[in-house]
């Protein structure tokens, strides 16, 4: 442990904050959970069209309805930044380059506020994106999910920037352990949830505290320990029926559980004990009762 990491554990310590890890892993679970929540509310609050830049960019779509509400943003060819700027070039002449690029990039951020998302790089046609989904079939991967996994929305959006953000301060403090337990994490979160933002940043922070860490086969078993958290979270969340904010918590209270499990075993099996004694007191007695109760007839 360097200079800089004990001056930042003795100052958590004197302020008596959680390492990062332990409030990052549940609010990346809880996030996770809560995303589709979270991407309707947006959608309601952030996703219209107000003028005639938004008409031109949704004009292949309203004409065509190609691709349905589901795939329209990928297949239109219109969602794009290319895209959506070539759309609005010839709704006024005298708009200038940085003025239509605007209202390209402005549509297409409230179009990131969506459920389905965008993706700003690519669009395909409706040919591609058949041919693309049957070639990824075999590995399980419906349409929804690769249409997911090829555009970014709000919630993703979101998460992929607070990894990332994370990401970067640990491995600029050399925490190379705590950035390997988080891109263990953020690796397992992309896959179930198809984000393509956290996707590339779990598989960076992964491969950076692999090449920085000392002790290689350390940071393989707190990337382990990330993806353990990170799956029973998700598996709880899934688990639990009801309202949304039940999910999150579920997730929350097992990732909260599982890394203090996986960190101090010894201390949470004395826990556990601790509290299942009373219970298996109880359990005696009234069993002892139930015994003498049957013995007296």
């Amino acid at each position: 442990m360097n200079s800089y990491q004990q001056q930042q554990r003795l100052r958590r310590l004197q302020l008596n904050l959680p390492p990062a890890e332990k409030v990052l892993l549940p609010a990346d679970a809880a996030l996770a959970t809560g995303s589709h929540s979270l991407a309707q509310w947006m959608a309601a609050k952030y996703n219209h069209n107000f003028d005639e830049y938004d008409k031109a960019i949704d004009a292949v779509y309203n004409e065509t309805h190609i691709g349905g509400s589901q795939y329209h943003h990928l297949l239109d060819g219109q969602h794009s930044l290319w895209g959506a700027y070539r759309a609005v070039r010839d709704v006024r002449t005298d708009d200038s380059f940085v003025t239509e690029l605007a209202q390209a990039g402005e549509h297409l951020l409230r179009d990131a506020a969506s459920v389905s998302g965008v993706n700003p790089f690519f669009s395909l046609d409706s040919n591609s994106f058949d041919r693309l989904a049957a070639a990824a079939a075999p590995f399980g991967m419906s349409k929804p999910f690769l249409a997911d996994a090829l555009t970014v929305n709000g919630p993703e959006l979101l998460g992929g920037s607070v990894a990332l953000a994370a990401s970067l301060m640990m491995g600029n403090n050399a925490d190379y352990g705590r950035l390997s337990r988080l891109s263990g994490a953020y690796l397992v979160t992309s896959l179930v949830t198809a984000s393509p933002l956290l996707l590339p940043v779990a598989a960076g922070g992964l491969f950076a505290s692999l090449r920085g860490a000392e002790d290689k086969a350390q940071a393989m078993r707190q990337a382990g320990k990330g993806a353990i958290v990170s799956g029973s979270a998700l598996m709880a969340s899934s688990l639990v029926g009801g309202p949304v904010w039940l999910g999150c918590l579920a997730a929350v209270g097992a990732a909260v559980a599982v890394q203090h499990l996986l960190d101090r075993p010894d201390k949470a099996y004395e826990r556990m004990r601790s509290l299942l004694e009373p219970a298996s007191h109880l359990a005696r007695s009234v069993s002892l009762r139930l015994v003498d109760g049957g013995a007296a007839r």
